[in-house]
């Protein structure tokens, strides 16, 4: 079986943390490949509040350059409708029934997972693991978890502490980001001016 990580999201814009979470999850969970899977609509957020799914999609593509390991997976942003987990996993198990799928998620959304639809489903699919954030206070709502929300595993190293809002807060404010973001990707933003108004 290939180990196969599943790292998904907005990706508005990716950012040097998602980057360290990918390797870290490559050398933690030994996998042979992680699929970065930029979402189309994710049920959680507003459709208009992201950028054009085209920016997010090169913007993603750039991250996948980081490692051979890395690639780039469009299942959702070419699909209608709301992006939902389960979904995409069925999709991916139907397609490679030879993957073990390993679903990669934040602290703060393991908070909410059991209000997922059909989280059960999910974990029968891929296992569940989850690395640290430190916003959202997600130590307090982590802690109240029924005990069959608790993952899989738990990624080792510092608590994630960076965020897609506040990056692209600090660019609309003129602020610098040059140590938030990878450069190429710095790049791409400068040059499509996004994130300059609200």
């Amino acid at each position: 079986m290939e180990r196969v990580g599943i790292f998904g999201g907005s990706f508005d814009p990716p950012h040097r943390a998602h980057g360290i979470v990918a390797l870290r999850a490559c050398e933690e969970l030994k996998l042979d490949r992680l699929l970065w899977i930029p979402s189309g609509q994710p049920p959680h957020k507003d459709a208009t509040s992201l950028s054009d799914v085209h920016h997010r999609v090169e913007m993603t593509r750039l991250m996948t350059d980081k490692d051979s390991r890395f690639h780039l997976e469009l299942g959702e942003v070419s699909s209608p409708g709301i992006s939902w987990t389960v979904t995409t996993l069925e999709r991916l198990r139907a397609a490679r029934s030879d993957w073990d799928l390993f679903l990669i998620i934040g602290g703060d959304q393991l908070a909410s997972f059991a209000t997922w639809r059909n989280p059960d489903r999910i974990r029968s699919l891929a296992q569940l693991v989850v690395y640290h954030r430190v916003d959202n206070h997600e130590d307090e709502n982590v802690q109240d978890l029924p005990s069959r929300t608790e993952p899989d595993v738990w990624l080792s190293g510092d608590p994630v502490d960076l965020s897609s809002t506040s990056i692209r807060e600090r660019i609309r404010n003129g602020l610098d980001t040059s140590a938030d973001l990878y450069p190429d990707v710095a790049r791409y933003i400068k040059s499509e001016a996004l994130y300059l108004r609200s």
